[in-house]
């Protein structure tokens, strides 16, 4: 069956010399998409793309990507919020027009994040001063 799935892939400094994209495209046979990208020698980097293909050639190429130390992040947004290293001050939410960033509970000033909201504007981004949003792009 075919599918598409969007993906978000972080680049450590050692791999951002090899040929992912046309690897992905030539042995996996999938068609890739980029959204975003910034990878830079010896720095490391991001792709956001979406990958077309056969499920099965979807999944064998992630499978594949990790090996070299390609974080990956598939879902439809390209933000990742780590809940485990937010601090709760709340400076996001007020910077985040659809809500996806709220406080989830007033009396423990929890922060969630609700991904099905999120529009991908990156506000959010410079607004947290411990940098718990994820730019996947």
């Amino acid at each position: 069956m075919n599918v598409s799935k969007k993906a978000y892939l972080h680049f450590p400094k050692e791999m951002t010399d090899k040929p992912f994209i046309s690897t992905l495209s030539r042995d996996f046979d999938l068609s890739v998409n980029i959204f975003r990208a910034m990878v830079t020698p010896g720095q490391g980097g991001y792709l956001s793309i979406e990958v077309s293909g056969e499920e099965s050639n979807v999944e064998r190429s992630f499978e594949y990507l990790k090996t070299h130390l390609v974080e990956i992040h598939v879902g439809d947004v390209g933000l990742m919020w780590n809940e485990e290293t937010c601090t709760h001050c709340t400076n996001c939410t007020v910077h985040c027009p659809p809500g996806a960033l709220h406080v989830a509970d007033w009396k423990t000033r929890r922060v969630s994040f609700d991904e099905s909201k999120c529009i991908e504007c990156l506000a959010c981004l410079s607004h947290c001063p411990y940098g718990v949003c994820s730019s996947i792009y």
